[in-house]
């Protein structure tokens, strides 16, 4: 099955007074995406199996609340044509550019085991510790209290066929009105690998950089280990 593969988005004009808090949804799966202000321009790296031809959906999220619900700033169409894309994301008072690839899948995904070896804390976000967790592949798991300078072991293992995506917050009691902070995430593939991934929350723009989870930075280890084809 062909991959969607995000590479970028830029803000050209923000919905909201601060910064905008966005999300995508993509067949049948939502992801966060990097808080903007206009004229910023974030790096990403998600990826997305998919058949057929999808809606890629933006969002900015307000809560979701049946008095103030989350505001749809518009969609792109994306088939299993391969090729990058420039798309643009236009309505309700904002407008996004985003770079996108659809990259054809030449094999077909092998079950694999994703292990979560050690955590490092390089920055913390918040002033005392910070409450992390990590999602992946529809699992949510919670990680150490860190405070700056710490190192913890680690034993999580996660079962998944292809690429999923790992991603790192910072607990704040998801309320409408203060979001867990989304610090980082990586496209983990199949492939047998050791290596040491870097979790960085990006600055927010303007004179006061903090905000968020900034400046938060993290290493973590893992290890992918095929297991090979699952008998049923």
């Amino acid at each position: 099955m062909p991959r969607l593969r995000l590479r970028s988005i830029k803000c050209i004009d923000q919905q909201e007074t601060g910064t905008d808090e966005l999300y995508l949804t993509f067949n049948g799966r939502k992801r966060s995406l990097p808080n903007m202000k206009h004229g910023v321009t974030q790096g990403l790296n998600d990826e997305f199996i998919f058949t057929g031809t999808q809606q890629l959906r933006l969002f900015e999220n307000d809560g979701d609340h049946w008095y103030d619900r989350d505001d749809f700033i518009a969609a792109n169409a994306i088939s299993d044509a391969a090729g990058d894309f420039s798309l643009r994301f236009k309505g309700d008072g904002a407008e996004y550019a985003m770079s996108v690839s659809v990259i054809p899948d030449l094999q077909p995904p092998m079950p694999a085991i994703l292990r979560l070896n050690s955590i490092q804390c390089l920055e913390q976000a918040e002033t005392f510790t910070d409450e992390l967790y990590v999602t992946f592949n529809g699992t949510k798991r919670a990680l150490p209290n860190m405070t700056r300078g710490q190192v913890e072991t680690l034993s999580d293992e996660f079962m998944f066929d292809g690429f999923a995506q790992l991603s790192m917050f910072e607990n704040d009691g998801d309320h409408w009105y203060d979001r867990d902070d989304f610090i980082g995430t990586h496209t983990i593939t199949g492939s047998p690998d050791d290596r040491t991934l870097l979790f960085e929350a990006v600055a927010l723009d303007g004179s006061n950089p903090f905000g968020g989870a900034y400046p938060a930075k993290y290493e973590l280890n893992v290890s992918i280990l095929p297991v090979g084809p699952i008998v049923t």
